[in-house]
């Protein structure tokens, strides 16, 4: 019986196959290519930024509901243009390749978001439903995207094969750990962007995502840098690459303590609208955490510390952007917490 339940997915996996090959050929019959069925092979990092992209366009998007809930038109607007810079035309192109009515539904929204006049009751439930509808097609966008990476797959019939049989039920444990590992680096991607926000959010002047600008003052004047050991080829690997000086850490706390204090003299909130962005984009992390990653199983490694240990940086983070810490704290927490858990525990590198 189970022998004859898989020559039939086989069969039925052939004919769903042949029916969109023939669509295709029908459709394009001037000028056929098989590209056209699946359009553009992307690596793993294209679709992991893609994904992050539109994890952040959801971000934004729901700020704009949120704000025009509250009656503050400007905030929205500022979201909706947000949303719109992230929509960059190379972002609508990819959509565009899966579902083009989305593309073009997405950018004339976001034109009469950022162009929205009233807050009225009648405005904001509607804007509302367009947010929530959008946010919606967009996640059936990214596991399309996703669903077009299919590991040791040869040529695209195969790959086309194994993307249905994941659909229909099947159990590839190579695309599940490549989905996780995609899922990761997305995670990674949105939490560069909530340093930037907050960077922004505050006027820090540098790079927050940059862990060389992690250098405190000592008492004698001189400086220690909380910097990763490079490897001689210039990547982050989970292993030896983010390794800490923390025997500097610990003999420089006193250190830290002045300069969060410095920090907190030095910057104050100027720019609300990235702060709600980089507190919904932590939000937005947790959530990718706890759908998609915490209770992840990778053959034969046992990643529990590691999950752990990043749940408990995720929650920090969450703690310090809500209460407006200084932005010191937050770059420790994710330089320190979050980024060698997530690279140690689905073995990531980094750029």
């Amino acid at each position: 019986m189970r022998e004859l339940l898989c020559i039939l997915r086989r069969y039925l996996l052939f004919v769903l196959f042949y029916l969109i090959l023939s669509i295709s050929v029908i459709s394009n019959n001037d000028n056929f290519h098989i590209e056209k069925i699946y359009a553009h092979l992307f690596t793993p990092n294209e679709t992991a930024t893609f994904v992050s992209i539109v994890y952040q366009l959801q971000a934004e998007l729901e700020l704009v509901s949120m704000n025009l809930a509250n009656n503050n038109l400007s905030l929205a607007q500022n979201h909706a243009s947000n949303a719109s810079s992230l929509l960059t035309q190379r972002i609508l192109a990819e959509i565009a390749e899966d579902n083009p009515k989305l593309a073009s539904d997405l950018g004339n929204r976001l034109v009469q978001l950022e162009t929205i006049s009233s807050t009225s009751a009648d405005q904001v439930q509607r804007k509302s439903r367009i947010v929530s509808d959008h946010n919606e097609r967009l996640n059936e966008d990214a596991l399309v995207r996703m669903a077009q990476l299919q590991p040791d797959s040869s040529n695209f019939l195969e790959g086309f094969t194994k993307t249905l049989g994941n659909i229909f039920g099947g159990d590839d444990k190579k695309v599940k750990e490549q989905n996780v590992k995609i899922e990761a680096l997305a995670l990674a991607n949105v939490i560069d962007s909530v340093l930037v926000k907050y960077g922004n959010a505050y006027q820090v002047g540098f790079d927050m995502t940059n862990m060389s600008n992690m250098v405190m003052p000592t008492e004698n004047d001189s400086a220690v840098s909380m910097l990763m050991n490079n490897s001689p080829d210039g990547n982050m690997s989970a292993t030896g690459n983010m390794n800490m000086n923390m025997h500097s850490l610990n003999s420089s706390s006193s250190a830290m303590t002045q300069h969060d204090n410095e920090m907190n003299d030095r910057y104050s909130l100027v720019n609300v609208s990235d702060y709600q962005s980089a507190q919904a984009l932590v939000v937005k992390a947790s959530k990718i955490f706890n759908d998609k990653l915490k209770f992840t199983e990778i053959d034969n490694k046992n990643i529990t510390g590691y999950i752990t240990n990043l749940e408990n940086g995720l929650t920090q983070l969450n703690n310090l952007v809500a209460k407006k810490d200084s932005p010191l704290d937050v770059m420790m927490t994710v330089h320190t917490k979050i980024h060698p858990n997530l690279l140690e525990a689905f073995s990531l590198q980094l750029r």
